[in-house]
């Protein structure tokens, strides 16, 4: 299938400006979408497409040789909860499909069930030589899972790669490599991609902005690239890209790790930037000339970008003449220690509240972190909340978001992405904003709190009312033994614990699960690539 309305993949430039209008921002209606409903390949159907490269195992010791229970708990039993509330974006997928937190808002939530267990089907793919984890995982309307990898062959360089995973079984149906990658502890240079309403994917590794579509030749599935804006001149020096998402406007927002902030505007070729490096000074850095500033990934509503560096939560938007405004900067504890991967705050902005006026991110306080919500439109912070317990309390995942609830997973004793995964603490945590009688946020109450929940990320499914997660067990000290875990969304409880894998390979350095529309989920890990779902009848 060929897309008309694209450009040769070569000779593309910012300045082609209707054609880009046309790619970033309109996409090429069901022509982009070749493997979208009812087209080849659809999820189920009888004729699939065949694989480029079948699904290689992870190496995996069963339950019965590590001596162990496959699974505690019961089975689940599903309590649904409200759907999720929040606006539609206009130009992105809003089925819980377009970034790694589900939406726009980084909710953390979808509108889907989940497995129930008890017994699971596991099916793993092992993606390169020495690391293969795909941060951002999504799901194409055909039922394909479409991932961005880091992949590191025998070489140790490092590739990102567009993949397209047949959600059966886990078989490579398309892939793409698009750039190399430094070997840094960094979720920058490509971990993030968005997905518009149109299937395209938009992605920048490491300094470019780029837009693919999936394109059925000859009965394969292939990525397609439509444009690449080469940004280097607009940001410093060995400068990664760290995030880029479309706002209801159609102007492409992107940050680098270096500090800048800014947006590609499609209509007049301007690409307008504020660099917040200059506002650091309060900001431990990762390395003396002062790369990894902004980190995390963009949440947008339909008046502003939100972005956490290593010192501040800031609210950024573009004014009447479309200049780039810092409309308030909310300073955290940036703790003096780097408590995860990066220093300061291990979350993205969670956009949230059911008068849809609230943001949280959590700060990196020593010893004890705290749950911060700010006052979307002023900054001014609601409440500050410590989090599990002094000495065992850190966070490398953003909270969920519904209405005015949010659930933060403990990832206290992280020790890096190739440390052992054992030695995180437990805990997961649920907190209301309280209003006034006037709707008002003044507080946060505690809901409930559970100390010894293992589960080291949270995914909220609200068709089942459970929150999912993955971690290890922190009780064995000589081996990391994985567990998928779901949690009651009402009490915090644990419903059930099911053992998925051993070892480095299924550590998905705080990482989490990513759920299919037919209960599957999904979790990139250091070794490749997990699917997790009910055993068929």
């Amino acid at each position: 299938m060929h897309c008309s309305s694209f450009f040769p993949r070569a000779a593309l430039s910012l300045f082609f400006v209707p054609a880009l209008i046309a790619l970033l921002v309109t996409g090429c209606g069901e022509s982009g979408s070749a493997v979208g409903p009812g087209g080849s390949g659809g999820a189920g159907g009888s004729n699939r497409f065949e694989p480029i490269r079948e699904a290689t195992p992870m190496p995996r010791q069963t339950p019965e040789e590590l001596g162990i229970e496959p699974f505690v708990g019961e089975v689940l039993a599903p309590n649904p909860i409200a759907a999720k509330n929040i606006p539609a974006h206009p130009l992105l997928n809003n089925d819980g499909d377009s970034r790694i937190h589900n939406d726009h808002y980084n909710s953390g939530a979808y509108d889907r069930p989940g497995p129930t267990a008890p017994t699971l089907d596991i099916t793993t793919h092992r993606l390169g030589d020495l690391v293969g984890i795909c941060a951002t995982m999504t799901i194409l309307r055909s039922g394909y899972v479409l991932g961005s990898c880091f992949i590191g062959n025998a070489e140790a360089s490092i590739d990102v790669t567009l993949v397209m995973f047949d959600n059966e079984n886990l078989d490579i149906v398309a892939e793409r490599v698009i750039g190399p990658r430094p070997f840094i502890p960094n979720a920058a240079g490509g971990a993030y991609f968005t997905l518009d309403k149109d299937e395209n994917i938009i992605i920048g590794p490491p300094n470019n902005l780029q837009q693919y579509h999936i394109e059925v030749t000859d009965g394969a599935p292939e990525f397609v690239q439509d444009a690449s804006i080469d940004m280097s001149s607009h940001i410093r020096e060995n400068a990664l890209l760290q995030d880029s998402i479309l706002d209801y406007e159609g102007r492409l927002w992107f940050m680098a790790t270096t500090g800048e902030v800014g947006y590609v505007n499609l209509e007049t070729e301007a690409v307008k930037i504020v660099d917040l490096a200059n506002d650091l000074d309060d900001c431990p850095l990762a390395n003396d000339d002062g790369t990894e500033i902004l980190q995390n990934s963009i949440a947008i509503d339909q008046d502003a970008v939100y972005m956490v560096t290593c010192a501040a939560l800031y609210r950024i938007s573009a004014d009447a003449d479309g200049e780039v405004q810092v409309d308030w900067r909310a300073p955290y504890d940036s703790g003096t220690t780097i408590g995860g991967i990066l220093p300061g705050s291990g979350t993205s902005p969670t956009l949230l509240g059911i008068e849809d006026d609230l943001v949280t991110i959590c700060d990196n306080a020593d010893s004890q972190i705290n749950l911060l919500v700010i006052d979307r439109a002023s900054g001014m912070e609601v409440c500050k909340q410590p989090l599990f317990r002094p000495g065992e309390s850190a966070t490398e995942n953003s909270s969920i978001g519904h209405g005015d609830d949010l659930v933060v997973a403990n990832n206290g004793g992280f020790g890096g992405p190739f440390a052992p995964a054992n030695t995180m603490f437990p805990g997961l945590e649920r907190y209301r904003v309280v209003r006034d009688g006037d709707g008002n946020p003044t507080g946060c109450e505690q809901v409930w709190q559970n100390d010894t929940a293992i589960i080291n990320s949270n995914q909220l499914a609200t068709e089942s009312g459970v929150i999912w997660g993955y971690g290890a067990d922190p009780d064995v000290e000589d081996a990391d033994l994985f567990y998928l875990g779901a949690h009651d969304w009402e009490t915090g409880d644990e419903i059930f614990r099911t053992y998925i894998g051993d070892g480095r390979p299924f550590n998905p350095i705080a990482g989490q699960v990513h759920m299919h529309p037919d209960g599957a989920l999904y979790l990139g890990s250091l070794g490749g690539v997990i699917l997790m779902r009910d055993v068929s009848e």
